[in-house]
């Protein structure tokens, strides 16, 4: 059976606020459990991260990326996709999961920022 994390697991695990939780976290993290990280989780962690612990982009990218590298954590191609496109960008986390989920198909979108990312081909030229 598969685990399913939401985000106040991983927020725990990186801003270590509650040390019995962010322990539970580690634990859970490191069990080699397959574990699930749903796409909706990265914007959230994003978030929080900054509002809370005022997390420069660099720090962010490096939780992404701790987390792409768990062998027992699954993420979808597109989230993937979106930790390099956020890597590379200035683009905050949800518009680079919709650039990951658009390449190849058309965007429908008046952003310009987003519409700029490579392989993405607007629907309105």
């Amino acid at each position: 059976m598969r685990i399913i994390i939401d985000t106040s697991v991983l927020i725990r695990y990186f801003t270590r606020d509650d040390k019995v939780k962010a322990e539970k976290a580690k634990l859970l993290l490191e069990t080699g459990k397959e574990l699930v990280i749903p796409d909706a989780v990265f914007p959230e962690i994003e978030y929080v991260l900054i509002k809370t612990s005022k997390a420069s982009r660099p720090e962010i990218v490096k939780a992404f990326k701790f987390l792409t590298s768990l062998h027992n954590v699954s993420l979808t191609k597109q989230a993937r996709e979106a930790i390099s496109i956020f890597e590379k960008s200035k683009l905050d986390m949800a518009d680079c999961i919709i650039a990951a989920y658009s390449r190849k198909d058309s965007l429908a979108s008046f952003d310009r920022e987003l519409l700029a990312i490579k392989d993405i081909n607007p629907f309105w030229q």
